[in-house]
């Protein structure tokens, strides 16, 4: 995953119909790892890249989950946010 994705991209991943994904194809939340060594930019592309590139949807054991965002913060703030208070 490139280091900024554009607004088109951002969009098409918050848009994303969850009943067009095949659970298969995406990560359960809990075979995600957050590796602190890395710097949080870092962490974030990482974490990214193990969630295929849709930190927006994701599996919760046999639960196939899409979040979003509300309020004026950008997914890279939320996200930095989360990993910088994960560690």
């Amino acid at each position: 995953m490139s280091q900024t994705i554009t607004a088109e991209e951002y969009q098409r991943l918050k848009a994303i119909d969850i009943r067009a994904v095949d659970p298969n194809t995406v990560p359960d939340i809990h075979t995600v790892k957050i590796d602190t060594t890395l710097p949080p930019a870092e962490r974030i592309r990482d974490v990214a890249r193990q969630m295929n590139g849709n930190p927006f949807v994701y599996r919760c054991g046999g639960l196939l989950v899409k979040t979003s965002f509300s309020g004026s913060r950008t997914l890279q703030e939320v996200l930095e946010d989360c990993l910088e208070h994960s560690i």
